[in-house]
This record gives C-alpha cells, sequence and structure tokens, in this order.
C-alpha cells in the first residue's frame, strides 16, 4: 500500500545581523545628512568640467534616481567636490582633502571608492570610472534601491520625500571579477547589463578566459596552413585546417618552439594594438584530441603543457612597457589536475567546479594549484540548463546555502575572480542570483544570509512577506527530499496564500511571474511523466507557455523552445512551429498578456490538481557505530548479487575481523590488516582521460580521522587489478573511493562483508537492476523510505510481495505495515532501479546476512530477546 507524506520542514540557522549593501564596516560615527526634504533637494550632484562620459552618466543616475526616491529634482553641475554630493575619480577634485590613497595604476585595485558624508555633501570618490558606478549603486542600495530579478517588475524604489544618509567607508570587493551570474548567451543582454550595474556585479578588471585556441588559429590562419606540425598529432596524424567546414576545435602540438613563438607573437601584438587590455586568455579550445606525440608526452601532463604556453605568454607581454598584463585560463577538463611546474605571477587560474577530470575533487585541484604558486579565480555554475531544466532545487545558482558557504570557503583558499555560467531561470533562483553579487563584494555576507533574506521578502512583498518566506525556503533552502508533485503544491498554495494578503499592484506582479513559473513546473512534470500519444500533447503545452512567459525572464525560454537537449527522441517541434518561423505564422507562439482572471484560474486548478504528501510514519534515527549482524542468527537465504559497478564517488562499508583460520558462514574472517580488492577502472572507453581510481580506507579506531591507508595504482583501462589496502585496526572501516565518473567495477574478497548506507542523507545509486537486503527491528510497525524511481518490488522473509514500486506513478514516499511475526527478519528489494533511501528501519543494504553490518544498538537490543 502506498501513502502519501510529509516531509520534515527544514529550518536554515544563520545569524541575525543587519542587512548591508557591503561589509559590517565603515565609521559607525559617520556624519549624516539630508540630501532632500519636502520635495527639495538640499544637494546638487557634483562632477567635474572634465568628467569622462561614463562618470557624467553616473551621475546622472545618482540625480535622476534621488529624484525617483524623494520626488525632488536633483541638479548636476561642474564645481571642485568640497560641498554638493561630489561624484569622480581619484584626482578630480584636488580641492577634497579625502585622506585616502588610491591606486588606480593597479588593475587589480581600481575598484576601489570612498563614501563619506560631510557636513557640505558627500564624496563619491574612486580609483576608476566603474569604481564610482559601484559607488553610485552603493549608495542608492543604502538608501533603498532594489533590483532583485531582471524586469522591471522585481523594481524596488522607494517613496522617502525626506531623504538622509550617512556613510564614512572605504570599499573594496573581496572578488575582483564577479561575473556571477552573467546570463546565457542568448540572454536579453541590455537587461543583464543593467542588472550587472546596478548590483555591482561590473568590474573594471577585465579576466579573458574563454576558448582561445580556434581565434589564434584564424587570426595566423597563413601560417597554421604552412605549419601543420603546429597543430596535434592524434591517431597518426595531423588535424587539417579547414576554416570554412569547422570551428578549428583543435589543439596544439605545444612542444613545438614554433608554435609557441607564434602564440607569443600573438599576444604581443594584441596587447600593443590593445594597450589598456588587461589580460588575454591562452584557455585551450574545448574537448579533447590533445597532441600525441613523443616530445609532448615528454613535457608532462596536459595541465603541464598549457601553463608552459601561458607562462611565456606572460613573461612575454609584461616585458612590453604597458604595465603589468595578465594571462587568464580555466583548469578544467583534461588541464584541471595540478601542473608539475609553478605558474607565472601574471598567470591567472579559475578552477573549474565541474567537468573535472583524473578523479580528484575540488579541493584536491584548489590545494594543488596553490601548490604551484597560482592566483586562482573559480569558474563555477550557478546553472546549467541540460541539468536542471530550471527547476528549483536542482541548480547550485539556487542552493542559498551551497553559494553561503563556497563563496567564503574559495576565498579563504585564494580564489580572487569567480564567472559562472547560467541561464535566465530566475524562477528557480532568482534570489541566489541576487545575493551572489553580495557574497562576492563581501564574503562576510555569508553571515547576515537571513537579513538578506529578510531585505527581500519585505521589499518584494510587504504584507506578504510570511507565505512567500515558505516559498523560497522550500525552492531555495530546503534540501529534504520530496516528490515534485509535494514541492509543485506547496509553491502554489504559498502564492495562494500570499495573494489573499496583498492588493499592491506590483506585488501582484511579483506573485504572478511566480504562479506562471509554477505553472511550467508543473507542465515540465506533467511532459516528463507522460507516456505514448499524450507525450507530445504535454510537450506542446510546456513549449507553448515557456514562449508565452518568456518576456519575464522566470525560465530560460530559448532553451526550451530551441534547444534540442530538452525535448526527447518521442516529440518534436513541427517545421511551422519552428523557433525561427515567426510569431504570426507560428501556430505554437503567442505573446497574449495574462489576463488576471487566468493567472487566478491556474491558481485554483494547480491547488486542486497538486496535493502535497502527508506523512503516516515517523523517521526513525540510528547510528551510524557499526557490527556484524551474526549476534541475530539471522536465517539463511538466497544471497543477492553483490553491488560492484558505480560511477564517481562512492563508500562502502566493512570489517575487518582478527585471523581465525576457519571461520563459519556468520562470522566470516580475513587476515588482519589487509582488504583485498580486485578493480577494473574506465568501463566507459569514452572516459577512460578522467585519471587512476583513487581508494581510502578509513577505521572508525582512527583517532587521526584521516585514512589509514590509500591506492591509486589503478588506470581507467578497462584491465582488472588486484588491490591491497592495509589497516593497524580491526573492526568498522569505511572504504571510499573515486573514478572521475568513468565507471568501475570493485569487488570486494568475498571473505569480507559489504554494507552500503541509503539514507536520505547518504542515498544508493546503483547502475542498472539490483538486488539486496535490509533488516527489519523488532518492534517495528511500519517500514517507510523514499523511491528515485518506479520499479522492482518489496519483499518480506518469506517472500511475500508486500509493495509493487512499478505501481508508483513518479518517484516518491511509500510505506507499508508490518505484518505479524515479520519484524526481526530480512526484508528484500529485488529487481529495483535508482535509490531506495530507508526511513524508519536501518538504512543499510547487503547482498546475505554474513555481508550485514547494523547499528550496534540494534544488534545487542534485538539479540537480547528471546
Amino acid at each position: 500500500m502506498i501513502r502519501p507524506i510529509v516531509c520534515i520542514t527544514v529550518t536554515v540557522l544563520v545569524a541575525s545581523l543587519a542587512a548591508g549593501p557591503a561589509r559590517a564596516s565603515g565609521n559607525p560615527d559617520a556624519l549624516p545628512i539630508t540630501l532632500a526634504k519636502d520635495g527639495k533637494a538640499m544637494h546638487a550632484v557634483i562632477v567635474t568640467a572634465k568628467a569622462s562620459d561614463e562618470t557624467r552618466a553616473a551621475a546622472d543616475e545618482l540625480a535622476a534616481f534621488l529624484g525617483r526616491i524623494s520626488g525632488a529634482e536633483f541638479e548636476v553641475r561642474t564645481g571642485d567636490g568640497t560641498s554638493g554630493i561630489a561624484v569622480g575619480v581619484a584626482g578630480d577634485f584636488p580641492a577634497v582633502r579625502h585622506g585616502v590613497t588610491f591606486h588606480a595604476d593597479d588593475p587589480l585595485r581600481r575598484d576601489v571608492y570612498l563614501l563619506r558624508t560631510h557636513a557640505d555633501g558627500a564624496y563619491l570618490i574612486g580609483a576608476g570610472e566603474t569604481a564610482v558606478v559601484l559607488a553610485v549603486w552603493d549608495v542608492l542600495h543604502r538608501l533603498g534601491y532594489r533590483l532583485y530579478f531582471l524586469t522591471d517588475t522585481w523594481e524596488v524604489v522607494p517613496r522617502r520625500g525626506h531623504l538622509r544618509l550617512a556613510v564614512d567607508t572605504v570599499e573594496r570587493p573581496d572578488y575582483v571579477t564577479r561575473d556571477a551570474p552573467r546570463g546565457a548567451p542568448w540572454s536579453d543582454r541590455d537587461l543583464w547589463e543593467r542588472w550587472h550595474r546596478r548590483n555591482r556585479v561590473i568590474s573594471s578588471f577585465s579576466l579573458h578566459t574563454g576558448h582561445s585556441y580556434g581565434r589564434i588559429i584564424r587570426a595566423n590562419l597563413k601560417a597554421f596552413t604552412a605549419h601543420p606540425e603546429y597543430c596535434a598529432l592524434v591517431d597518426g596524424r595531423r588535424y587539417t585546417l579547414d576554416p570554412s567546414k569547422d570551428r578549428l576545435n583543435v589543439k596544439f602540438c605545444i612542444s613545438n618552439p614554433g608554435l609557441r613563438r607564434l602564440v607569443v607573437d600573438h599576444a604581443v601584438r594584441t596587447f600593443k594594438a590593445d594597450p589598456d587590455r588587461d589580460s588575454i586568455s591562452m584557455e585551450p579550445s574545448d574537448g579533447g584530441n590533445w597532441c600525441e606525440c613523443d616530445p609532448c608526452a615528454a613535457m608532462g601532463g596536459v595541465s603541464d603543457r598549457v601553463l608552459l604556453l601561458a607562462n611565456q605568454v606572460a613573461e612575454a607581454v609584461n616585458q612590453l612597457g604597458l604595465g603589468p598584463k595578465y594571462v587568464g585560463f580555466y583548469a578544467y577538463n583534461q588541464h584541471g589536475p595540478p601542473p608539475r611546474i609553478n605558474v607565472h605571477p601574471k598567470v591567472l587560474v579559475s578552477v573549474s567546479t565541474s567537468f573535472i577530470r583524473g578523479g580528484y575533487t575540488l579541493d584536491e585541484l584548489i590545494d594543488g594549484w596553490r601548490a604551484r604558486k597560482a592566483t586562482l579565480g573559480i569558474r563555477e555554475y550557478h546553472d546549467v540548463f541540460p541539468w536542471s531544466h530550471d527547476r528549483p532545487r536542482k541548480a547550485r545558482g539556487g542552493d542559498i546555502p551551497y553559494l553561503a558557504r563556497t563563496i567564503p570557503s574559495f576565498h579563504e583558499r585564494g580564489a580572487r575572480f569567480m564567472n559562472s555560467e547560467n541561464d535566465d531561470s530566475w524562477g528557480a533562483n532568482g534570489l541566489g542570483y541576487w545575493i551572489t553579487p553580495r557574497l562576492l563584494w563581501a564574503v562576510d555576507a555569508a553571515d547576515r544570509v537571513d537579513a538578506l533574506l529578510e531585505d527581500f521578502l519585505d521589499n518584494a512583498f510587504g504584507r506578504a512577506k510570511e507565505p512567500m518566506r515558505r516559498f523560497y525556503r522550500l525552492i531555495n533552502f530546503d534540501d529534504t527530499v520530496r516528490p515534485s508533485e509535494d514541492v509543485v503544491a506547496r509553491m502554489y498554495r504559498c502564492l495562494d496564500e500570499a495573494r489573499g494578503l496583498t492588493h499592491t499592484p506590483a506585488v501582484r506582479r511579483r506573485l504572478d511571474d511566480l504562479i506562471l513559473y509554477t505553472r511550467y513546473l508543473e507542465l515540465y512534470h506533467a511532459y516528463r511523466a507522460a507516456k505514448g500519444d499524450d507525450r507530445q500533447r504535454h510537450f506542446e503545452q510546456v513549449w507553448r507557455h515557456a514562449y508565452r512567459i518568456r518576456d519575464r525572464m522566470m525560465v530560460s525560454t530559448r532553451a526550451i523552445c530551441q534547444n534540442d537537449r530538452f525535448r526527447d527522441a518521442s516529440v518534436e517541434v513541427p517545421e511551422a512551429a519552428a523557433w525561427n518561423v515567426p510569431e504570426d505564422e507560428n501556430p505554437w507562439k503567442s505573446s497574449r498578456p495574462f489576463a488576471e482572471s487566468e493567472i487566478t484560474a491556474i491558481l485554483a486548478a494547480g491547488i486542486d490538481a497538486n496535493e502535497p504528501t502527508r506523512l503516516d510514519f515517523e523517521a526513525v534515527r540510528f547510528s551510524d557505530d557499526l557490527v556484524p549482524a551474526a549476534p541475530l542468527h539471522l536465517p539463511h537465504v538466497k544471497p543477492a548479487p553483490r553491488l560492484d559497478v558505480f560511477r564517481g564517488q562512492q563508500k562502502a562499508y566493512t570489517w575487518v575481523a582478527e585471523h581465525k583460520g576457519n571461520a563459519d558462514a556468520h562470522n566470516r574472517a580475513t587476515p588482519s590488516g589487509r582488504v583485498m580488492l580486485q578493480v577494473t577502472g574506465g568501463l566507459i572507453a569514452h572516459y577512460r582521460d578522467r585519471g587512476n581510481v583513487r581508494f581510502a580506507l578509513h577505521s572508525a579506531k582512527e583517532a587521526t580521522l584521516k585514512p589509514v591507508d590509500r591506492d591509486e595504482s589503478v588506470p581507467p583501462d578497462g584491465k582488472p587489478r588486484q588491490v591491497v589496502l592495509r589497516t593497524p585496526h580491526t573492526g568498522l572501516h569505511t572504504l571510499e573511493w573515486n573514478d572521475g565518473h568513468d565507471r568501475t567495477r570493485v569487488m570486494l574478497a568475498e571473505d569480507l562483508p559489504l554494507t552500503w548506507r541509503s539514507s536520505l542523507e547518504e542515498p544508493l545509486e546503483p547502475s542498472g537492476r539490483w538486488t539486496q537486503y535490509f533488516y527489519v527491528p523488532r518492534g517495528t510497525k511500519t517500514v517507510g523510505g523514499y523511491a528515485t524511481h518506479p520499479s522492482g518490488r518489496l519483499l518480506d522473509a518469506e517472500g511475500t510481495m508486500l509493495l509493487d514500486f512499478s505501481k508508483m506513478d513518479h518517484a516518491g514516499y511509500w510505506s507499508v505495515d508490518v505484518p505479524a511475526g515479520r519484524a526481526g527478519t530480512l526484508w528484500k528489494f529485488d529487481q529495483c532501479r535508482g535509490s531506495r533511501m530507508l526511513m524508519t528501519v536501518p538504512p543499510w543494504l547487503a547482498a546475505s546476512p554474513a555481508d550485514l553490518l547494523l547499528p550496534r544498538e540494534v544488534v545487542e537490543a534485538d539479540a537480547a530477546r528471546p
């Protein structure tokens, strides 16, 4: 019997501090001044007669928005800055004695600015012109202006006839570049640039890191055509250039001295032609096909080759006398692993948080590049549409605890630059997108996330803030496993309650955006669940809805309607409805505005169609102090096949016993100190460039918590090898490994137990169909958990089927009553796919009673019962 469930709400605990536009800094005794009173401006905005166009534009923006806020008319005029609101770069106002030393000649310190109120006005003075823009929007933010999301709907301009300001601070961003989030290539660039400007995402230093090898070839095509040896040797031949047919997505033969001279000369010409340029990219073209010639192999790994070329470019361009010039590239893909050579001081390496090869963790990559003296950046992925499909709780950009944890952590470990890939997924990730620039500007804002949330809720929703607090907690903070219907149901109900609490037009427009976004989710989940002919119909509904709400920027309309990766092979877009067919000729396209009655009907229908799940059991916690299940004297069962094929990072539990010679079936033993494995790495041949399989053995008795042994000897070549890990301890051990996601078979010696954890916090995700046993303790009334795939069966100790998972419509919670006499026995998940997470019984699975480890308290309690 399948029953609906309600999940426990996750409460996020953060410090309660006042929200501020930057860090908690400045002079608390700053002199307050009145900017406007009773509709009259008390100070003019001052620029110098020689102010640049960018500075004048910033001054005009300041005057315009001060006017919008106060209702007064602010004049922009020239002056010496000693009175009025002085807006300019350092050196514009020689008569002003502010006492701050700026370093405009340092490209990494040009975004510093001074904000100071004084008896006769205020100073908004920046080290460079971009810093002036940052200063203006900092002040406006302090006065209450907000542009939360991309469109005008999410702009907040307070109305304050009596406008005062008190500030005395020198601001400098913690991250030099803060291009996160930056927008998809097809996004509305004007909207994104406006949002970037008003949220201080812009920076005066420009770090180039895009794929460059193709551009270098095109700029030097004659030389590459004359020298085919400059291109990579792959499978015994040099790449043949044909610019008319491809994007020149090729690699260099970096060991070739002529190639290196050409690239260096190209960089030198680039900087001479544009002396104000800060950096040049030496990021390779994407993908593989690295040179296989012997001289390149002798240079070391791919990272060493990429870095050597970048180092030589950095050395050359910094001898031009044009000031400090930088070279950027990513630690990404095959050139992600740390190199053997040191990084030039003017080479900036941005470590990618995804597409990591070689079995490394992100921490290992950061530490490895730092050890080679790299100045670090981070290449983040706020949202990648094929990964998330604009669903909430699926992308890093909407995971605010992740952002608040990682951005300060990256900075603490040396990162000073960030850029990020993302899409127009403001429905799912908008709050995270808005919070990210605040964390990048001042990492201690992570301690004020609750205040930033209050800022957003107060200003965006007013009296409707409490139901919207639940809405955003659900989609941006709560990591509880939930079925899609449960999420949609709760979103609709929060929006309905919020709608009933406000009649403010601006708030209603924001709620309308979110109702229509929730409708997208409802349609999307219906499409993914549909079968047969219904699938095409549901796909069309998603397409039409995504197009119609495109101007609201709640979803990535272009990715949904134009990207083949959104739809599967069972659906199609008719030729007449193709993206490039104009709207007046396209039967699927409509820009008809949503009437209030239509949105009301969508909301009501969504509530009726989607029910929150209701919990009919209580989750039970068990310790992870595991011991063999042998004292329970469980009856013999037919062993299931041991799980042995996985991808990515895995953890298994085993027990190292004292050597006892002959051991019975329930008390197996192994020579103390040895854990023997048979390992086959690289089961996916296409991915055999991700490094050796990396093992670590941990003992529960090791006080330092460090591994007692490691092994990295198994290459990803599809060949079986033996691995022996040694330990000085007996008892519980955990075996961890990482294969870089190229799939590995790990077979533990038959005389060692093998147990897997599968809980909500640590779900087990085996490959293909699988069968495993678990233990139902005595006294258990209900067995319940979560299934990610509707397949397989749940059998009790007698082999009776208690639940057919294939009858479930989709992933979700399940529960069954324990029949009389069936507690204190082994139950079985049979022929399942996906994960089965246990919530009311010990969440440990094994192929047989002899393999099973269980919490000590369960074994001791049940073994003591007759």
